[in-house]
């Protein structure tokens, strides 16, 4: 994945295809945007989280969840921003769920 500014962040598979977020929020452009239980999401946050882009994240953007087979497995967008609901105890978080592998 790609660091830096989001809108040029993207994901890479083995063989070299290439996903951009922009592509991700296309595909999710008609998702429902759906209250999920933080604290359930919380063993997901697997990147480093940088204290000035967690307190200026903001929680009413929702994050992208992968969902598969039934279980949210990977936080694909959204690091800081859960980790920023965790810190501040919040129930729940604004998601748009990712159905399959990416």
């Amino acid at each position: 994945m790609k660091r830096g500014d989001w809108q040029k962040t993207y994901w890479e598979d083995e063989s070299g295809n290439r996903t951009t977020i922009q592509d991700v929020l296309y595909e999710l452009r008609t998702e429902p945007v759906i209250k999920l239980e933080v604290k359930k999401l919380s063993g997901l946050v697997t990147v480093p989280i940088a204290l000035d882009r967690k307190k200026n994240a903001d929680l009413s953007c929702p994050i992208i969840v992968i969902e598969k087979d039934g279980q949210f497995v990977k936080i694909l967008d959204g690091h800081h921003r859960l980790q920023k609901a965790l810190d501040e105890d919040k129930p729940y978080i604004l998601a748009k769920i990712k159905r399959g592998n990416q």
